[in-house]
């Protein structure tokens, strides 16, 4: 009785939470779509379109041709994504798995860019095969990545980011090789939904439905996996072949989402905790609950863009948006829940410990340095080919290249070898706080509202926007004492609203903005003598507060228990280590651009060294990035001379290949 009596208020609650936001929702698309309709004409105008059409009358046809398709084109995009996120978080029991967190959408976009470069176009494919290709691919590389940590929640998505990072960063390379037939894939890739006809509506529907179906079709398995794979099991369930199958339809959904519209974001998370949070708890409600939802988000967000997009002639990406609300929702739902331990990473073991000699790895590093340095400086590609020079005017260009990549590296080795002590995770990273796409924000407005002219306003905007990001992530986690965990996460949301807020300004078609592209790829081009001693003082600096703070680095290790009991204050070690990181951060950004990969290769790299405390893991990876950073500069600028690559774009490069072959130890 008492049981019955629980279960109707449960109910009741579910009822009356689905009823207010029904009516929330029936009201505020009701207004948004007497806003928007066409000619001022509100409901009235969509009413008689859809049931008193008029070939002749050409407000009809504007309205059904363009409108009416770009609303079915939202529904049907939000409900796909919602059922993918909702089944990639059920099959793999993390609350913040999406086909954005995953990488998925990003392998599907690569996809859809290789698909279009080598496939000859006398050949009619659907775009949604490479881009399913492409999504299979980047989630079996986060998968690899995260199989030795037990696919637990946070390590997935860290090397989620870490896959979107590196196929980003080919998705840009090609861009910048082929600018004439990809250019117009920049804004497409930030989720555009305008239509011209029914075409993609007819494309996707079958495409988005028949998944669907299956996906309910599975069920039952489905639903065994709650109970765990043990008793899945006993039940006669082959879990692999399920997890395999649903997986694979929820990356096809994706994939054609992608290829008809581009990167969407947030909807696959936001929709199935919306759902949640209503009380659904059946599988097949949770779907179908989730599709709607998500439905809704996208249908609303896309009416409250479609007033101001075409102001002044630039396109306003749909996607971009969902991203930019999409991340204070998750920004909210971390603040307002507390990770169980399930959802924590896992404490790294070194394996195979080996004592080497700290000395004679700085010093075979140092040579590896200087020869990298002084062949950068003499050796290049000119009209006639290859030339070794000794020539004081190409000094004068060089070195200050040289030196910037150089401190570049040392400055963010330093960044992550401090963070991923700090979390105790090796898949953190600077760039996992926002705090370079903060200064990165800061400078791509100011130059398109004309504020970033010199160099010094250049420096202060940039540093407004790290400090800012900074203060954020401070502020959210003093509610967690600066968890790892929470940080981290809380820097993954930041960091996706940034670069959503990024990519709108980026597609404003102001070409202030589009010519930032190359140092948004983090170049060395065109630094000057100025540049170099900003970042050798501020280097050093922070460099020598980093050695010095080195017993705190190195107990910080040890959990929060171990350290209290030995009287550290881990909240203010934290705190100060996570403004450390911040100023490196900071200043590497403002100088040479965002980088990627470098924070979170060179500490690797290192312990690959055997170098495992804090100073001399600090050092050898801080001589690692260098190297690194002044390799790509040196490649970037003569293999393909006289074009000159980004050196941090190659630098993400030569990370992703290095994760890789980790993959396979």
């Amino acid at each position: 009785m008492d049981t019955f009596k629980l279960t109707n208020q449960v109910t009741g609650r579910f009822n009356l939470k689905a009823a207010a936001l029904s009516s929330a929702a029936a009201l505020i698309l009701g207004s948004l779509l007497q806003t928007t309709a066409p000619y001022s004409q509100g409901i009235g105008l969509i009413w008689d379109t859809l049931f008193h059409f008029d070939a002749s009358n050409y407000q009809h046809l504007i309205t059904h041709l363009t409108y009416l398709p770009r609303l079915t084109v939202a529904l049907i995009c939000g409900f796909a994504l919602a059922v993918a996120g909702c089944v990639m978080q059920f099959v793999l029991r993390n609350p913040i798995a999406s086909p954005t967190t995953l990488g998925v959408a990003t392998g599907a976009e690569l996809g859809m860019v290789l698909g279009i470069l080598l496939l000859p176009t006398n050949l009619a494919i659907p775009g949604f095969i490479p881009a399913f290709i492409g999504g299979c691919l980047a989630t079996g590389l986060v998968f690899a990545l995260s199989s030795a940590r037990g696919f637990s929640p946070l390590h997935m998505v860290l090397a989620g980011m870490v896959v979107s990072l590196f196929l980003g960063s080919l998705n840009t390379m090609l861009l910048m090789f082929h600018e004439q037939r990809l250019t117009s894939l920049f804004v497409w890739g930030a989720g555009v939904l305008n239509q011209n006809d029914w075409s993609s509506t007819q494309i996707l529907l079958p495409l988005v439905l028949i998944p669907t179906l299956l996906l309910l079709a599975l069920q039952r398995p489905l639903s065994a996996l709650q109970f765990g794979d043990n008793v899945a099991t006993s039940l006669g369930v082959n879990i692999k072949q399920v997890k395999l199958l649903c997986l694979s339809l929820a990356i096809f959904i994706t994939a054609a989402v992608v290829s008809e519209v581009g990167l969407i974001g947030f909807v696959g998370i936001v929709a199935p905790a919306i759902a949640r949070m209503l009380g659904v708890r059946a599988l097949a409600k949770q779907i179908l609950i989730s599709g709607l939802v998500g439905s809704l988000i996208l249908l609303i967000v896309d009416l409250v863009v479609q007033p101001f997009s075409g102001v002044g002639g630039e396109l306003l990406p749909t996607g971009a948006m969902t991203a930019l609300i999409g991340a204070p929702f998750l920004l909210w739902l971390l603040q307002r829940t507390k990770l169980h331990s399930d959802l924590k990473h896992r404490t790294e073991h070194t394996e195979h410990y080996k004592l080497v000699d700290t000395r004679k790895v700085l010093v075979a590093m140092s040579t590896v340095l200087v020869a990298t340095c002084a062949l950068s400086l003499v050796l290049g590609k000119n009209q006639l080919g290859w030339s070794f020079e000794l020539n004081q005017s190409l000094f004068d260009l060089r070195v200050p290249r040289v030196l910037v990549a150089l401190l570049a590296g040392i400055g963010l080795a330093f960044a992550g070898t401090i963070i991923q002590r700090i979390s105790n995770n090796p898949m953190a990273s600077p760039e996992v706080l926002g705090i370079s796409s903060g200064a990165a924000l800061a400078l791509v407005l100011g130059t398109i509202f004309g504020t970033a002219v010199g160099r010094e306003q250049q420096m202060l905007l940039g540093t407004l926007g790290a400090a800012s990001v900074t203060a954020l992530v401070w502020l959210m986690g003093r509610k967690h004492n600066f968890s790892p965990t929470q940080t981290l996460l809380t820097g993954i949301a930041l960091s996706a609203g940034l670069d959503a807020l990024l990519r709108i300004a980026m597609s404003s078609g102001s070409g202030n903005a589009t010519a930032l592209l190359t140092w948004l790829s983090g170049s060395t081009y065109l630094v000057a003598n100025q540049d170099v001693v900003l970042l050798a003082i501020g280097v050093a600096i922070v460099g020598v507060i980093a050695l010095s703070l080195h017993r705190w680095i190195e107990l910080i290790r040890l959990g929060d228990v171990t350290t209290s009991s030995i009287g550290m204050n881990t909240t203010v070690v934290r705190l100060v280590l996570l403004l450390l990181v911040a100023a490196l951060t900071t200043l590497c950004t403002i100088v040479i651009g965002p980088l990627s990969f470098i924070g979170l290769l060179a500490p690797h790299m290192a312990r690959s060294l055997h170098q495992y405390r804090a100073i001399p893991q600090m050092l050898t990876s801080a001589l690692l990035g260098a190297i690194i950073m002044v390799s790509a500069d040196w490649i970037g600028r003569t293999l393909w001379f006289p074009w000159q690559f980004p050196a941090g774009l190659l630098a993400s490069l030569i990370g992703g290949g290095y994760f890789l072959y980790l993959m396979r130890r």
